[in-house]
């Protein structure tokens, strides 16, 4: 998610944001809780981290969270296939979007990711996948390598509720009239972690720990 030079990647970023904002907020209602730790506009080595129960998840971060022709670049990874879709990728790639591979340790993406926090705002899931149930599921370690080699200047959680109904799994076309809420929590602090050894067992911690504070959002 990103405003980025040229006009048809712009064209694309301000037209996908618009579709969403039509989405949540016109043909569905979206409560918003906590809009004082949304990241100020222009702020950067922020990430957001996001309970994950539908596709459309990011989008409603975006659409909450992130302003219009943003100075900063908003990025999310996004699974590999969805890249060798001409138009979809044009889509995604407007809205800052870079492949990572599913089911697989993408060394690389998260390397990308610790080198993008120093001047981005990046929109992640930490568990990895979506949440069959709406249950929170554990995060993954290697969201907490990010967080311990990058250290963002801001760590916020989030937890959203209701998304699922909007798009339930295997529906391609969203659904209207429902409700949504979205939380954005106090940015947390996780500077002892950075104390510790670097290693699984620290980023398996530091992963736990914000899906903890996820949950009592």
């Amino acid at each position: 998610m990103q405003y980025g030079p040229g006009f048809f990647l712009n064209l694309w970023h301000f037209l996908g944001l618009s579709f969403w904002h039509f989405i949540f907020k016109w043909l569905n209602r979206v409560d918003v809780f906590g809009e004082e730790n949304i990241p100020r506009r222009g702020e950067e080595g922020v990430m957001l981290l996001y309970n994950h129960i539908s596709a459309i998840d990011p989008f409603l971060v975006g659409a909450t969270a992130m302003p219009f022709f943003s100075p900063v670049w908003w990025r999310a990874p996004a699974k590999e296939e969805l890249f060798n879709i001409p138009v979809i990728r044009n889509i995604i790639a407007s809205w800052g979007a870079f492949p990572v591979r599913r089911g697989k340790r993408d060394l690389e993406a998260i390397q990308k990711m610790v080198d993008l926090l120093s001047h981005s705002v990046v929109v992640i899931a930490p568990e990895g996948k979506r949440s069959p149930d709406g249950a929170l599921q554990r995060g993954r370690a290697g969201v907490g390598k990010i967080l311990y080699d990058a250290r963002p200047r801001k760590v916020i959680p989030v937890r959203v509720r209701g998304v699922d109904a909007i798009l339930p799994i295997g529906k391609v076309l969203p659904r209207i009239g429902r409700k949504v809420t979205i939380t954005y929590g106090v940015p947390l602090d996780l500077s002892p972690y950075y104390l510790l050894p670097d290693g699984v067992e620290t980023s398996q911690r530091i992963a736990d720990t914000v899906m903890r504070e996820i949950a009592k959002l």
